[in-house]
């Protein structure tokens, strides 16, 4: 099978496309045809070395985590073969730059119909980070006036309808040049960050950070007094984002670092908001799977709007 690899940490120029034997599964596990995948900082962080003491110090890596596809074998009674599924494999394991890949069957989900597999490939790690950094980390309930930064990106778009399907009242953060977008996600009201600051009176019920670019420190003034502030930093950021923002939780009772937990249970969640039409998907570019490494250029360069996908053939 077909699979992008890294033979040394670096730069997206490290990828090289090369056959590999067809993965074997174990019980619990399912063997997909993979159709897409997508890419994610935290692909960016292990493809450069940051995390080699855990990715691993040497040999070939297989990255990606997103995936969608067709499920060829199973040793799990969840699926059974033909189904089309989506769903996420951990960062650092990897695995999903591949035509055929093997996921734990409670990692994964029947895919929304109305999706193609890039569409769907796009959803699960920006899907779950927000869902379980509002609704579990966050507390989220109908009526909160939640603030989300960087509401344009993966995990900010999919985090605005999120919010708005369970009833809050969302003011969002982005470049002046996405406004339009972000309007289109039902924002309440926005904030070009590019052109003017949030101001100290302005208070909400829950602040997630979804662009992990803040602490608690820069925003203890907007937050109510039983306020939450959910942070990304450590996915975004990598070592030094995680420790930046465990500083201030040794010193906040009120924030919280998304540790986000792929199950079946939350990805069945997304796939119901997505089934009644409350959250869509927005794909700003898809690149073939030997176009690898101009994807992760793309997202390095952080001047997109939504998801980036590889689509597999």
């Amino acid at each position: 099978m077909k699979a992008a690899i890294i033979e040394h940490y670096g730069s997206p120029e490290e990828f090289k496309i090369k056959e590999l034997p067809t993965p074997k599964i174990d019980e619990g596990e399912i063997l997909i045809r993979n159709r897409a995948s997508s890419v994610n900082p935290i692909d960016t962080i292990v493809r450069k070395g940051t995390v080699k003491l855990v990715s691993g110090l040497i040999g070939d890596q297989l990255l990606g985590s997103d995936f969608s596809g067709t499920v060829l074998a199973s040793k799990s009674e969840r699926f059974k073969v033909g189904d089309e599924v989506f769903g996420l494999n951990s960062a650092l394991k990897g695995g999903s730059y591949a035509q055929e890949i093997v996921a734990d069957a409670q990692q994964a989900a029947i895919k929304p119909a109305g999706l193609s597999f890039a569409e769907a490939a796009s959803l699960p790690l920006v899907g779950l980070t927000a869902w379980q950094g509002m609704v579990k980390d966050g507390k989220m309930k109908s009526g909160d006036r939640v603030l989300i930064t960087g509401c344009t990106g993966g995990v900010g778009y999919v985090a605005v309808q999120i919010a708005k399907a369970l009833g809050a009242h969302v003011t969002g953060t982005c470049s002046a040049k996405h406004l339009e977008f972000a309007k289109s996600l039902g924002t309440d009201e926005l904030i070009a960050y590019d052109q003017a600051e949030i101001p100290k009176d302005r208070k909400f019920d829950l602040i997630f950070d979804a662009s992990g670019h803040y602490t608690i420190s820069d925003m203890k003034e907007n937050l109510t007094d039983d306020a939450m502030f959910v942070s990304t930093k450590g996915g975004a950021d990598g070592f030094k984002g995680a420790l930046d923002a465990a500083t201030d939780l040794l010193f906040q009772k009120r924030m919280k670092i998304v540790k986000m937990n792929p199950n079946a249970h939350d990805l069945e969640k997304l796939a119901e908001l997505v089934n009644s039409g409350k959250l869509t998907t927005h794909i700003a570019q898809s690149f073939p799977l030997e176009q690898i490494a101009a994807a992760h250029r793309m997202l390095e360069d952080e001047s997109f709007k939504g998801k980036i996908t590889i689509h597999i053939d």
